[in-house]
């Protein structure tokens, strides 16, 4: 039986290759980008749950309340807080800490110089946490002794030649001979730490043993910690939570009342982190928010593509009422024309399923360069692909099949051999219903495209206040730099084109921590947080800041040491109306510092278009707060020839690390990457949506002509011109599509409104957008149909009433 309707099935498939192909294109596309999106979202949530511990392993994290309105959220602890923690709650199984004094490393091997920055201090313990995998080495013991040194299998062989290093040594200033005793295999990327070297902990020497027992939390002292704890079978974490109170009393003094401790679970860490402060990029983000909506474009577009199947099978009802009527009269059931039906349905579904492998092959490449991740289909991956690939087609498949059986297996026997069983308003509403589905969806993406877009372009366009093109930011990685600055920068400035260098500890767009202080002025009960930037005298001119009141740095004043500038948002937190002059009490690690105001920057955007611009203090380049940490280089004219002269610059007065540098407007660039990758991934839902709409559109123009073919007729022999009948055949499609226009609307708008929230400078959601979205869906729409339909406007009327059924 099965086989008779699996052959009866192929045999429908192959006589119709118009209504084959049709709906195989819809399903084919529906389900290859479905998936790909399906297998984005599923590598997303897959993050660190390769570790066997994962679901017992948290991060803490710092709270710092001193702002009660906006408490601030770090990703790092004071350095004796985890294993103190594991000492002080049995409920604790384990604890390691990741740390490093400084941003990067030069490590010598064999008389050559690497740079690292991928670099931490590691306790031993952290391979009783994480499952990261040794190639060569013991990982119980690999970080147990001291000097003591752990890396990556990119890292050996970029030092080495090869991976099988242990017991080599490289030599590091200020830890000394380090001994190579373990070398992992590359890990899995799902991971929101990456690192490339570990190294021991295991230090006695009473500088170390300071800093490790150091309960400070300042972002600005030597060393904060990465904290990790395991906790056993028994015990939540909210329980624990609730008795970290004690702990913080106990061991957080009273300068530090407003500091608590935090759990987040690990399985969190990379998809709800967005209000987290980094101090060092160890960690990898995501953001939840596009998890949810892919998961809905995928969804979207599997119903897109059911939809298309029901409205093209229903139009075949036509042509198939005869066949229907046969086999009823014929003995057939209901129930065996509902599995015949049903039959055709998984049969088309899954060729389209076969082919789809093929398509998201040749997709990926451009997929991948979309979403940053590396997704492919082969002989060894295709198993991760099926379990995707069978559910989304036999879903699609049974959902899409389900309606028409019923529908078909229900037609008249007798009214289907006079050649009425499907009379002209049977199932009409369903199928307007359906359009007119299909095309808010559409139009829906369309609406989203172009409010990503036109907010991708106000990033691009918006005045940040200072001039980011042609910024060249070289960082400064050598005390003998720092020392020497003032002639390197002369040296900076003979390379022909650089028109401005200038020093600074930070810049805008920053990648690193931002300082941040406590400032205070004389009438203030409480002081205020805000971040630190150090200057030269050449910021001004090189970055084209606006200066709105006093003054600035000056090269000859050596006390410009304790002045600063204010940003306007500082001088309107501080409740200074007229600040030149005024001072401000700064707490620091090392005390109070008195320091004087003498001028107020116009706001400009440091940090991301997502966040307002926060209240910013800026001191001169030999301020105590923060030293000078970049070069600035402003040019004109051939970057590789600019790069290479300072290179040579750099290597004159560096003789340890290779020159470190960006562009400036690189670096602004990569605070917006998610909603890049967003707006590419609208653009291909939104063009195969419309592609798919347009194909069961054009379906049903074909069959809306072919049950009107005697009407047509009559109407010309009547006098009707081929343009009154283009109307004729078309006003109803038009009609659907204005009223899925005005659902669409509503949907875009909430929709796009609240994605846009998550930017704190954008773009109004304008009408001119829900027009052009309405007018590309018409245009699309009409062209879709416009062939088929001039075609029966040219058609012989007396042909169609001699042959029109």
């Amino acid at each position: 039986m099965l086989n008779n309707y699996l052959k009866s099935a192929i045999r429908f498939l192959f006589k119709n290759k118009g209504y084959t192909l049709l709906n195989l294109s819809g399903l084919i596309v529906g389900i290859s980008f479905s998936c790909m999106l399906f297998k984005y979202v599923s590598y997303e949530l897959s993050f660190d749950k390769f570790h066997e511990k994962a679901d017992r392993t948290y991060r803490v994290m710092t709270i710092d309340n001193s702002d009660k309105t906006s408490p601030a959220r770090y990703n790092v602890t004071a350095v004796p807080v985890g294993p103190e923690l594991a000492k002080t709650f049995p409920e604790i199984e384990k604890s390691a800490r990741l740390y490093r004094f400084m941003g990067q490393v030069v490590f010598n091997i064999n008389g050559e110089n690497f740079m690292e920055r991928d670099w931490y201090m590691a306790d031993s313990t952290i391979f009783d946490i994480f499952d990261y995998e040794f190639l060569h080495g013991d990982k119980s013991t690999a970080l147990t002794q001291p000097s003591s040194i752990v890396i990556s299998e990119a890292a050996a062989i970029q030092y080495f030649g090869e991976t099988n290093v242990v017991g080599q040594m490289i030599e590091k200033t200020n830890l000394g001979p380090l001994k190579v005793t373990g070398v992992l295999k590359t890990p899995p990327v799902n991971s929101h730490l990456f690192f490339n070297v570990l190294v021991s902990t295991s230090y006695n020497e009473p500088f170390w043993k300071e800093i490790l027992n150091d309960w400070t939390f300042d972002l600005k002292t030597p060393i904060v910690a990465y904290t990790y704890v395991v906790v056993n079978d028994r015990i939540s974490s909210a329980s624990l939570t609730n008795k970290l109170s004690t702990f913080e009393r106990t061991h957080f003094g009273a300068s530090q009342q407003n500091i608590n401790l935090q759990l987040q679970p690990l399985s969190d860490i990379y998809l709800h982190s967005d209000d987290v402060k980094e101090e060092h990029k160890i960690t990898r983000y995501g953001n939840m928010s596009y998890i949810y909506i892919f998961s809905s474009m995928g969804v979207l577009l599997m119903l897109l593509v059911s939809v298309n199947y029901i409205n093209l099978t229903t139009t075949r009802a036509i042509s198939r009422a005869r066949e229907i009527g046969v086999r009823k009269v014929a003995g057939a059931q209901r129930r065996q024309l509902i599995f015949q039906y049903m039959t055709e349905s998984l049969c088309i579904t899954q060729a389209a399923m076969l082919i789809s492998i093929g398509v998201m092959d040749l997709s990926y490449p451009f997929f991948n360069q979309i979403t940053g991740r590396d997704f492919d289909i082969s002989l060894s991956t295709i198993t991760e692909y099926l379990p995707a690939l069978i559910i989304v087609s036999a879903a699609i498949g049974l959902v899409a099949g389900c309606y028409p059986a019923l529908y078909l297996s229900g037609l008249k026997p007798v009214a289907s051999l006079r050649g009425n069983g499907v009379t002209p308003g049977s199932n009409g509403t369903l199928r307007q219903v359906l359009v007119v589905t299909q095309f808010a969806l559409s139009i829906t993406m369309i609406i989203s495209t172009l409010v990503v877009g036109r907010q991708m372009n106000f990033i691009q366009s918006k005045d940040l206040g200072f001039r980011k093109d042609n910024m060249m930011v070289v960082d400064i990685n050598s005390a003998n730099v720092r020392s020497k600055f003032e002639t390197m920068k002369a040296e900076y400035l003979k390379i022909p084109g650089v028109t401005n260098v200038a020093t600074s500890s930070r810049v805008p767009g920053e990648w690193k921590n931002i300082a941040q202080i406590y400032a205070q002025t004389n009438n203030a009960v409480d002081s205020l947080n805000m971040y630190f930037m150090g200057f030269d005298e050449d910021m001004l001119d090189t970055y084209h800041f606006r200066l709105t009141d006093g003054r600035f740095f000056t090269k000859a004043s050596r006390e410009d040491s304790t002045h600063v500038l204010l940003n306007q948002e500082a001088a309107k937190a501080l409740s200074l109306n007229d600040p030149i002059g005024k001072q401000v009490t700064l707490r620091t690690p090392d005390g109070n510092l008195n320091v004087t105001i003498i001028g107020v920057l116009e706001n400009f955007n440091f940090q991301s278009l997502h966040a307002r611009i926060q209240p910013m203090m800026i001191g001169a380049w030999n301020n105590p707060v923060q030293s000078i940490d970049y070069f600035t280089l402003r040019f004109s004219g051939d970057v590789t020839s600019t790069v290479e002269a300072a290179t040579t610059v750099h290597n004159q007065f560096d003789l340890r690390t290779p020159i470190e540098f960006h562009f400036l407007d690189e670096q602004l660039q990569t605070f917006y990457d998610n909603e890049r990758r967003a707006s590419m991934i609208f653009q291909m839902g939104a063009a195969v949506s419309i592609f798919v709409a347009c194909l069961g559109l054009s379906g049903l123009a074909a069959y809306n002509i072919q049950r009107r073919v005697k009407e047509m007729g009559i109407r010309k022999i009547l006098g009707a011109s081929p343009s009154q009948i283009f109307i004729l055949l078309s006003s109803t499609f038009m009609k659907q599509i204005l009223v899925a226009f005005l659902i669409a609307i509503p949907v875009a708008y909430i929709v796009m409104n609240k994605w846009l929230e998550a930017f704190q400078y954008r773009i109004g959601i304008t009408v001119g957008v829900f027009l052009v979205a309405g007018a590309s869906a018409l245009t699309i729409a009409l062209l879709t149909i416009s062939f088929r339909t001039l075609v029966a406007t040219r058609t012989n009327p007396v042909d169609t009433l001699r042959h029109g059924e």
